[in-house]
């Protein structure tokens, strides 16, 4: 008879199984509302709304502290209350909250200049408004902080060197959302140039050259600038989001000073997850390049190959045909070479280096603690409010797990990948080595080679288009919900303040205060906007396939079956236009690599004699790792879909 610790150990693993079960049902519950709130729209109509709201209250303090009183209370009433006052408000609420609405309406126009400018123009002007908000409120929060440790007041610098971070942040952010609507256009573009060549029947060399060409690349002085553009961004925002939490609660000199070299050592992480962050942006770029160069070359390696069953097939081959043969066996051997190269670095594009996850990690634990940091933001709001004090053990508790977050997503995501990378080193002998093989002797005279038959041939091309590229994880996206959930919340009660000022009464120290009726519309507007913030994060990063994994095979995408007499009939009917061309023509010399392979994805071609168009037989398709791109069922080649 067992005993009882015994059965215990025995249920564990079906607990196991158990949970892991309700958690995956509720992930798969929550992307399917993502994807209902993201298809109707209303909640990006309900943000649009409430975070022009939001920025018309953030952006009129902003203001008041420059030209009037910094963080006087009294003075604002005054104003708010004032005919003056009434006017600048209902311009600037009304203003934004129809410029939000009419952007959001305008959306995916693309006839009406006017719309479309509309629809463009309102992300801009948002990134300038944060721009000189946070730059602003981020070195207020760090010359405060010096001040408090140093024993030097330096508030005198607030002002001025503020105003000039906010300017240059704000410059920063317009050119950084150009720069990245421009990546977008050429990452689209690839993608639709992608569409392009699936549906080619064939191709010959001189168009791969063409296609060529119109591959979108994006500059390297642009590149290199965007590292420095979003260091930059990273520094004072970092400043912004990271430092100001030491203003909640009043430490001691020695607490204080440690809580502050863990909120640098934040900054910090902030600028080198921005610089990885763009990386791994301009990465995405890269590998819809390789993907167009992967998908001429295994055009133009399908296109010979089937002209070479056709010539292998003739019972009597004469001169002409003796030499195109040779021709075609080593320009087929050509591009084998050229494709195992692309297919090695999609595969090096496509999975992660021990660094590259490292700072994968630590950009998934500063997320985890903007989420906690905002939650920070709302006790603060609230004690305030209840005339509390904030609890300073609560601060440097938080402060700390923040960085236990850190810590512990970075080992997550380095753990993650050695098991990935100890997985493909483990991995048995895949078909497509078999592929390698066949080409490193088809040009070997004294050990001839077979042609491989047609349906092997598509069978291992297919197996060498399926990568595994390292796994994705969602970590970020659920942790912008929860923050945008508690943010909602201290923004909601921040614009009460500002709407229903006319609520509030003097008190007994002479200073206005919030009244009963303040608070009840306080929750009200706090669950309104946390509510409608976080589904809109929950919509916008669940609801939507990112452009760079938006190219899944369809589950309906079969393999066609290869019909070697359709090839040769075609064949033939293309060799009867060929009888003209000289036998100098045919003979031409086995093309040399024609391209270079570096990491930014650089492709070069030298030009080549003219070959003809040959139809093809059946077109690979990858089932995991070409992913990125849209696909379509009437493609030729649905490996690279």
């Amino acid at each position: 008879m067992p005993h009882a610790s015994d059965e215990n150990l025995a249920s564990k693993p079906t607990d196991l199984v158990f949970i892991l079960a309700i958690a995956g049902r509720i992930d798969a519950q929550s992307r399917i509302l993502a994807q209902e709130l993201d298809k109707s729209r209303i909640v990006y109509y309900a943000y649009a709304v409430l975070d022009s709201l939001s920025s018309s209250y953030s952006m009129f303090k902003y203001f008041f502290d420059l030209f009037a009183s910094p963080n006087d209370n009294d003075a604002m009433h005054e104003f708010l209350n004032s005919p003056a006052g009434l006017i600048t408000i209902a311009v600037e609420s009304v203003f934004l909250v129809t410029f939000s609405f009419l952007a959001c309406q305008f959306e995916n126009e693309k006839e009406d200049s006017y719309k479309k400018f509309i629809a463009s123009a309102w992300p801009y002007f948002r990134d300038v408004m944060k721009g000189l908000k946070n730059a602003y409120k981020g070195w207020r929060s760090a010359v405060v902080a010096f001040s408090l440790i140093g024993g030097v007041d330096a508030k005198f610098l607030i002002l001025p060197v503020g105003v000039i971070l906010g300017v240059f942040a704000a410059a920063n952010r317009f050119w950084i959302r150009s720069m990245l609507e421009d990546r977008k256009t050429m990452m689209s573009a690839n993608i639709a140039l992608l569409m392009e060549i699936k549906k080619l029947i064939s191709l010959s060399h001189e168009e791969s050259l063409s296609y060529l060409k119109r591959i979108k690349y994006q500059t390297m002085p642009t590149r290199n600038f965007a590292f420095w553009a979003v260091a930059a961004g990273g520094l004072l925002d970092g400043l912004y989001l990271y430092v100001g939490v030491l203003g909640l609660a009043v430490l001691s000199p020695q607490l204080l000073t440690a809580m502050a070299l863990i909120c640098v050592f934040y900054t910090v992480a902030c600028v080198i997850t921005r610089v990885y962050e763009e990386y791994d942006f301009q990465l995405r770029l890269l590998i819809t390049q390789t993907k167009c160069q992967l998908a001429l070359i295994t055009k133009e390696l399908e296109t010979h190959y089937a002209r070479l069953l056709f010539l292998q097939e003739k019972h009597d081959l004469s001169k002409v045909d003796q030499e195109e043969f040779k021709r075609l066996k080593s320009l087929v051997h050509n591009l084998i070479t050229q494709f195992d190269d692309k297919r090695k670095l999609l595969s090096q594009q496509s999975n992660r280096t021990y660094l590259s996850s490292a700072l994968l990690g630590m950009k998934n634990g500063l997320y985890a603690y903007g989420a906690l940091a905002s939650v920070l933001f709302l006790v603060g709001s609230i004690l305030v409010l209840v005339g509390i004090s904030f609890p300073p053990a609560l601060l440097v508790a938080s402060i700390i797990l923040g960085l236990v977050m850190v810590l512990g997503f970075t080992s997550h995501s380095l753990v993650t990948n050695y098991w990935h990378q100890k997985k493909q080193d483990t991995q048995k002998q895949r078909p497509y080595e078999r592929l390698i093989e066949w080409k490193n002797s088809l040009n070997d005279e004294l050990n001839k080679a077979e042609l491989l038959e047609p349906e092997e041939f598509h069978a291992l091309l297919n197996d060498g288009l399926s990568l595994d590229p390292s796994p994705q994880f969602f970590f970020q996206e659920w942790f912008e919900v929860f923050r945008s959930l508690f943010s909602g919340f201290g923004k909601g009660q921040k614009f009460v303040d500002f709407a229903g000022s006319s609520l509030q009464e003097m008190g007994e120290d002479g200073h206005y205060r919030d009244t009963p009726v303040m608070y009840v519309l306080s929750a009200f507007s706090a669950l309104l906007f946390g509510v409608t913030l976080a589904l809109r994060a929950l919509a916008k990063g669940l609801g939507r396939t990112p452009l760079a994994q938006q190219a899944k095979l369809t589950d309906d995408s079969k393999e066609t079956s290869v019909n070697p007499e359709i090839t040769k009939e075609v064949i033939q009917k293309t060799e009867e236009q060929r009888e003209s061309i000289q036998y100098a023509k045919c003979r031409t010399d086995s093309p040399g690599r024609a391209d270079s392979l570096s990491l930014f994805g650089i492709f070069e071609t030298k030009s080549k004699k003219n070959q003809s168009n040959y139809p093809t037989i059946p077109h690979s398709k990858s089932e995991s790792a070409l992913n990125q791109l849209i696909p379509s069922q009437s493609s030729t080649i649905l490996g690279l879909a």
